[in-house]
């Protein structure tokens, strides 16, 4: 075969392919199939989530992009309710007025549920525990690999200045008991550093931050826990139990234990009282 011909005949298999190639269709994502409308949610197709974007690791930015816990959770919500998610950065004090004048469908945003947040709006099951934890370099002499309240005096503590943790532990060991540092963050440098035995704080957060020091662990809970619930606008009924029966579904299929260890590590399960509700 002459040189022409050769060249001609690969011309002919190029153009070939690339016509096959630019017939070949991309396989569509199937459509959602929305399982609420409005008027029980606010837009047609979307769920509008109120989440506090500048709280770690429940929500904030990485790269650019949303991310932490609250952000996949309601995610997850959206997609089994066949909707579109949109983040909508409210504060936990803004919340009440935010459901309640049609801004979110929902909120999360770490709402612990309490008698003060249920009289101003509607909650539908909680999708985290959280409460204050003890961190420590574990496999030390002076710590033990789990610890109690009852242990901590004589202990190096440190606590973040303000927080809830600071001043139950301010309230159960006296003032000064605890170094106050400006953020968590700040704290796990001063025990690295080998400045602190002990931190006391937010569990989530804590869990969350150990992930960048290796030597440090989870090694006892402080005080009571609370379940951190969703919020819906009050008396939102048909809202309410369409957003209650997905996350009781998204509890049973493992879905909430896979975002929360994606986010905390392997940290176990708080206690929560008896007598605190979860509803």
């Amino acid at each position: 075969m002459s040189t022409a011909r050769r060249l001609l005949a690969f011309t002919l298999a190029v153009a070939l392919v690339l016509v096959a190639t630019g017939c070949k269709k991309e396989p569509e994502e199937p459509a959602l199939e929305p399982k609420l409308a409005p008027p029980v949610i606010i837009t047609e197709g979307v769920l509008k989530v109120g989440v506090d974007l500048g709280y770690p690791p429940f929500a904030g930015t990485d790269d650019g992009e949303n991310a932490g816990i609250d952000v996949d959770v309601a995610a997850a919500i959206a997609e089994r309710l066949g909707l579109r998610v949109e983040l909508v950065d409210i504060k936990p004090n803004e919340m009440a007025a935010a459901l309640n004048e049609g801004t979110i469908d929902i909120m999360l945003g770490a709402v612990s549920i309490t008698e003060a947040v249920t009289a101003d709006v509607s909650t539908a099951g909680s999708y985290l525990i959280d409460g204050p934890g003890i961190f420590s370099v574990v496999a030390t002499d002076s710590v033990p690999t789990t610890l109690t309240a009852a242990d901590l005096p004589g202990k190096r503590i440190g606590a973040q200045q303000g927080s809830p943790a600071f001043w139950a532990l301010e309230s159960d060991f006296g003032e000064g008991f605890a170094t106050a540092y400006p953020s968590l963050a700040e704290a796990f440098k001063a025990l690295e550093a080998g400045e602190l035995d002990i931190i006391v704080g937010d569990t989530a957060v804590c869990a969350y931050i150990a992930r960048d020091y290796p030597s440090v662990a989870f090694v006892g809970q402080f005080g009571a826990a609370q379940p951190l619930g969703l919020a819906v606008k009050k008396d939102a009924t048909e809202l309410e139990s369409a957003i209650r029966e997905t996350v009781d579904a998204l509890a049973a299929d493992g879905t909430l234990d896979t975002i929360r260890t994606k986010w905390l590590g392997n940290i176990p399960q708080l206690e929560v009282p008896v007598e605190a509700s979860t509803n």
